[in-house]
């Protein structure tokens, strides 16, 4: 595998993060009656949970998530196993995706659609080199394995961590 596509997730991570981070409040403010109006039914929740998350929580969210990436990246590369970090980086490609939906959806700029877009060459390398060193079963199984890992990791961080700092 390679070494600079997998040592850079990390990297890749955060810098998409950081724009989610720090523009997520001012968007919120400015998009708040449009998400509701654009979105009648999802649109309230999404508005309320967003504006009882404190930007501090959210990026204590991200750490998390930021360390436990760094942690499955460094033992990747330190056992030359692969396996769990292909998971983590498809699953990591298809929130890519998830982004470039969302802004098709909204019809405007949506923290983190600038990063998204940025990231699409480095998702398709990646999946590139992923297709040719793993089977599809196993692309399959670990990406769905790490899905769920991640939802519900995101459910337990989302759900009580983010509000444990207003």
């Amino acid at each position: 595998m390679n070494t600079i596509l997998v040592s850079s997730l990390p990297i890749i991570f955060m810098l998409h993060d950081f724009e989610e981070i720090i523009m997520m409040k001012p968007w919120m403010k400015k998009n708040e009656e449009y998400i509701c109006w654009r979105f009648p039914k999802l649109g309230p929740r999404l508005v309320s949970h967003l504006k009882n998350t404190s930007t501090e929580g959210f990026a204590l969210c991200v750490a998390m998530l930021f360390f436990m990436l760094g942690a499955v990246t460094l033992t990747s590369l330190w056992q030359a196993s692969y396996m769990l970090w292909m998971g983590i980086f498809m699953v990591f490609s298809i929130h890519i995706v998830v982004h470039i939906i969302q802004w098709i959806a909204f019809r405007r700029y949506i923290p983190a659609i600038i990063s998204s877009l940025l990231c699409i060459p480095y998702c398709i390398y990646g999946i590139k080199q992923i297709v040719n060193m793993f089977t599809l079963s196993n692309i399959l199984i670990y990406s769905l394995i790490t899905s769920v890992i991640v939802f519900a990791f995101l459910f337990i961080e989302h759900r009580y961590v983010a509000r444990w700092i207003k």
